[in-house]
């Protein structure tokens, strides 16, 4: 390493975009939404989740759907922390998300009762692409540097 007189290497942190800490905030926000859906939502009225593009009833939704709460809420929380793991997470969690999508188009695409899911599915598709590519785009400066 090169080191001139008196001139320090740089050793700061980045400063985080706002717009990536207020996604960080709705992050969070959503994993409570997610956790009041799971106890509020009655039990004798059909809970449903898809996650891993694999779609859960009853209990066993309630289950994954609490699990996806705690893991947006974590990941919100880590960002508002600013710590780097959190962008990772979040990352890979987005990315999981699409994969899913993925998965649970093409396993109903065929299937006549999933016709409306099938739909919504191919909308949400996209969006959360975007959102990924925005997330990703605003974080990419934030995982290169060096961990303080």
């Amino acid at each position: 390493m090169l080191v001139l007189h008196g001139v320090e290497p740089r050793t700061e942190r980045p400063e985080w975009p706002s717009d990536l800490r207020i996604f960080g905030t709705l992050c969070a926000a959503w994993g409570i939404v997610l956790i009041c859906r799971v106890i509020f939502v009655s039990s004798s009225a059909v809970f449903q989740d898809v996650l891993f593009g694999v779609k859960f009833y009853s209990d066993t939704a309630r289950l994954t759907m609490t699990i996806q709460a705690v893991i947006f809420a974590t990941f919100g929380i880590a960002m508002l922390a600013r710590l780097r793991w959190g962008l990772v997470f979040g990352l890979l969690y987005f990315a999981q998300v699409i994969i899913g999508h993925i998965i649970f188009l093409v396993m109903n695409i065929h299937v006549p009762d999933q016709v409306v899911h099938v739909k919504i599915a191919s909308i949400e598709g996209p969006i959360m692409l975007v959102i990924l590519l925005y997330f990703w785009t605003r974080a990419r400066p934030l995982l290169r540097c060096a961990p303080a």
